[in-house]
C-alpha cells in the first residue's frame, strides 16, 4: 500500500505543479499584455515611425562608429557600418542629394579602402558635383506668352542618369554592393 500511496502522491504532486505553472503562465500573460498597451505617444515603436528612415540610418551610422570608436578591429561594426553607410549614400542618391551623399561615400571609401568600386564612386560623385557647380544656373523661362495669354511649356534638361552608375536604374548591378551583383536578381 506505501507503493500505491506514493504512485498517489506524486499524481497529486503533478497535478499541483500544473494547475500552479498555468495559473503563473497566465498571469504573466496577462501582465505583459498591459505592459504593451501604452498610449501611443509614450510607445517607442510609435515614436520610430515618425523618424524618416533618413534619420533612421543616421542614428545607426552614428551607433556603428561609436562602437568602431571604442573597438577599432569589430567586423561585425565594421560590416555594419558599411551596410548602413552603403543605405543611406543609395537614400541620398535616389533624392538627388549628391552633395549629402559624398560624405558618407567618403566614409565608406576610407572603411573599406580595399574596394575599388567605392573608390571609383566616389571619384564620379565629385566629378558630377563639380560639373554641376560650374554649370551656370538655368534661367527662369516667362511664364506666359506676351503676344497671347497662352502658358509658355517649361523644357527642363534630362537628367545625366548614364554617366552616374548610383543614379542608372537601368544597371543591373548595384554599384555599391562589394561584389558589384544585384543580391536581388528578378
Amino acid at each position: 500500500m506505501n507503493a500505491i500511496d506514493t504512485s498517489n502522491m506524486n499524481k497529486s504532486y503533478q497535478k499541483i505543479v500544473v494547475i500552479v505553472s498555468g495559473f503563473a503562465l497566465l498571469i504573466s500573460m496577462t501582465v505583459a499584455g498591459f505592459s504593451f498597451r501604452q498610449t501611443p505617444s509614450s510607445s517607442p515603436e510609435a515614436n520610430s515611425e515618425a523618424v524618416s528612415p533618413e534619420e533612421r540610418l543616421k542614428s545607426i551610422i552614428e551607433g556603428y562608429e561609436s562602437v568602431l570608436e571604442r573597438e577599432p578591429d569589430n567586423p561585425t561594426a565594421k560590416q555594419g557600418l558599411e551596410e548602413a553607410l552603403r543605405a543611406f549614400i543609395a537614400t541620398q542618391a535616389q533624392a538627388g542629394n549628391l552633395e549629402q551623399a559624398i560624405p558618407p561615400m567618403e566614409k565608406l571609401a576610407a572603411l573599406v579602402p580595399e574596394n575599388e568600386q567605392y573608390q571609383e564612386i566616389l571619384k564620379q560623385m565629385k566629378q558630377a558635383q563639380q560639373q554641376a557647380q560650374s554649370a551656370p544656373p538655368p534661367s527662369q523661362p516667362e511664364v506666359t506668352n506676351p503676344e497671347s495669354d497662352e502658358p509658355l511649356p517649361l523644357i527642363i534638361p534630362e537628367a545625366q542618369e548614364d554617366s552616374n552608375p548610383l543614379l542608372n536604374p537601368q544597371e543591373n548591378s548595384n554599384p555599391l554592393s562589394p561584389s558589384g551583383t544585384n543580391p536581388n536578381p528578378n
